[in-house]
């Protein structure tokens, strides 16, 4: 009796974790988002809060910007498609450069991910640059390049995409070594240092949680 009481025991040992793991795997969701950032502020720099109770947050709604090889960027063109956002001034010093080398890591999630893009933001002043980028894409896909007037470039970086958004830990980085992630619903979803490698990796993950919820 007692043989067949510890053989019972150990097939309940074995078998209950295998039901337990088919359970939450058919019955639950596995499901990871991002935070929002940039919440909306009222004359008296209060966070606006909708009815519900939730915060409402600044949504990309208008802008226009022609890339270096003519095409158009306008806030309904990037409408359903994930947009990483970047900036570069001269001298391309050890910083630059590796702002531009860890872009071009991003631009290869691209191949797997038609819908994520690269929209790295120059002024006219520091189009020398554009020679150093181009020789760091891996292809002509998947990296858009705006160059923007000098008198223009700072407020489009502040008041469109928030590169310039004081956030907790990166308030001290410099916008030029910054990334910001936007949605397909043209919310902002992170801001990143690309001097870190841990806070790349970061990025790189986020990207794919958001293109795999998309494609939920």
């Amino acid at each position: 009796m007692q043989k067949y009481v510890k053989t019972g025991l150990l097939i309940l040992t074995l078998v209950f974790p295998v039901l337990i793991f088919i359970f939450l795997k058919v019955f639950t969701t596995n499901h990871y988002d991002l935070p929002y950032f940039v919440p909306l502020r009222d004359a008296a720099n209060n966070v606006i809060v909708q009815p519900s109770g939730d915060t409402t947050f600044y949504q990309i709604s208008e802008f226009s910007l022609v890339t270096i090889d003519g095409s158009t960027i306008t806030a309904p063109s990037i409408n359903g498609k994930t947009l990483l956002i970047s900036t570069l001034s001269s001298p391309c010093a050890d910083t630059c450069q590796k702002v531009i080398s860890q872009l071009a890591r991003m631009q290869a999630l691209h191949r797997d991910y038609p819908t994520f893009s690269l929209l790295t933001l120059i002024s006219q002043n520091d189009r020398g640059l554009l020679s150093e980028i181009k020789k760091s894409r891996q292809f002509d896909d998947g990296w858009m390049i705006a160059v923007l007037p000098d008198s223009t470039i700072t407020r489009t970086l502040q008041n469109v995409f928030h590169l310039n958004e004081k956030v907790p830990g990166l308030q001290t980085i410099s916008p030029h070594a910054r990334l910001s992630l936007v949605d397909g619903s043209g919310y902002i979803r992170g801001f990143y240092d690309t001097t870190d490698p841990e806070e790349t990796d970061r990025l790189m993950a986020e990207i794919r949680i958001l293109e795999h919820n998309r494609q939920k």
